[in-house]
């Protein structure tokens, strides 16, 4: 694109020449320097979005490549501290609450630093309840529900 982008310079300057020379028409002259004009605006959009589209990329490497570095550090979290959620964490969005009681729900949204807000995918089938051994002799019954 960028060549011919050079090549329509080149051919305009040569429709001038042949037009200041007497070898090309006016009506001519304005006709094709009019396609080469439009060809070129053509081009040099495409050029600009496309380098957008490169710019956008190298972009998101770059955060990538900051959050793995990030990560790599924290491999083995025994405990969550400040300064490690505020590493991986933008920001925390909280929505009104939903429903009453037992049926309360509320959505969080988390943005994550690098990466910004992950979208999970839905759990296709959770379990109606999950029992957990505290200490002997004792079971908590979580009673699991889809979050909405």
């Amino acid at each position: 694109m960028l060549a011919r982008c050079g090549d329509l310079n080149a051919l305009f300057t040569k429709t001038y020449e042949d037009n200041a020379s007497g070898k090309l028409s006016d009506e001519r002259f304005m006709m094709l320097s009019k396609r080469y004009d439009d060809e070129q605006l053509a081009l040099k959009k495409k050029v600009s979005a496309l380098q957008a589209e490169i710019d956008e990329e190298e972009k998101h490497k770059r955060t990538a490549a900051s959050f793995l570095r990030t990560v790599r550090r924290y491999t083995d979290i025994q405990e969550l501290t400040p300064t490690i959620l505020n590493e991986f964490v933008e920001k925390i969005v909280v929505h009104q609450a939903q429903g009453v009681g037992k049926g309360r729900s509320q959505q969080l949204d988390i943005y994550y630093n690098f990466i910004g807000k992950l979208d999970m995918p839905e759990v296709a089938c959770l379990p109606q309840s999950v029992t957990v051994d505290t200490r002997q002799g004792v079971a908590v019954e979580y009673i699991t529900r889809k979050a909405g």
